[in-house]
């Protein structure tokens, strides 16, 4: 009894802490309205595969190819200044460190967005890590915020599904080790 209580418990514990485990390597929340700190203005992400599903998504596309990203800020200061977006290849290096000539895919010259959104369209050959680069500048110069957003393409996250293999394996022996005593058969009186 003491053994079976003691794997119940070990699968269990499986069970439980496989998607805490998991999260730290690529299971995020959904949030369709995913923030971006642009200095002191908030701006929001969003990144779409119309063709393909209606999902919206704040960090990751699960394919390559045609995509929309909007950019939208409520904030009417976000109003008054130039917008320069930028998407880049996600070199992993320290914010402000970018390589905006060799890893940017896409670039949306500056211009004011008077209702507060934009709308990208981008086709992406390829799967990675990438990183959206919003730089909103005054027309004098004088102020500047940068923000950014990691997100990801075409993505196939081993860690996670490391997890629900682990998570699968465990609930199964669980069942099996509660239903254990109905399958021996039971001994004649």
């Amino acid at each position: 009894m003491k053994r079976f209580f003691g794997f119940a418990s070990l699968a269990l514990g499986l069970v439980m802490g496989g998607p805490a485990w998991a999260e730290k390597g690529g299971w995020h929340y959904y949030d369709p309205d995913c923030p971006i700190a642009v200095g002191p203005i908030t701006m929001k992400f969003l990144a779409m595969q119309p063709k393909r599903t209606t999902d919206k998504n704040c960090d990751e596309l699960s394919e390559r190819g045609a995509a929309v990203l909007i950019f939208d800020s409520h904030e009417s200061e976000a109003r008054d200044l130039n917008w320069d977006i930028r998407i880049l290849r996600d070199a992993h290096v320290a914010d402000g460190a970018e390589n905006l000539e060799h890893d940017t895919v896409h670039h949306e010259a500056p211009q004011k967005y008077r209702n507060g959104m934009v709308s990208i369209d981008h086709n992406f050959r390829e799967g990675g890590d990438y990183l959206a680069l919003v730089t909103l500048t005054s027309d004098d110069g004088k102020t500047s915020y940068v923000g950014r957003h990691h997100f990801s393409v075409a993505a196939f996250d081993v860690t996670a599904l490391v997890a629900y293999i682990l998570a699968g394996v465990a609930g199964l022996g669980v069942v099996g080790a509660l239903t254990r005593p109905y399958w021996q058969p039971q001994k004649p009186e």
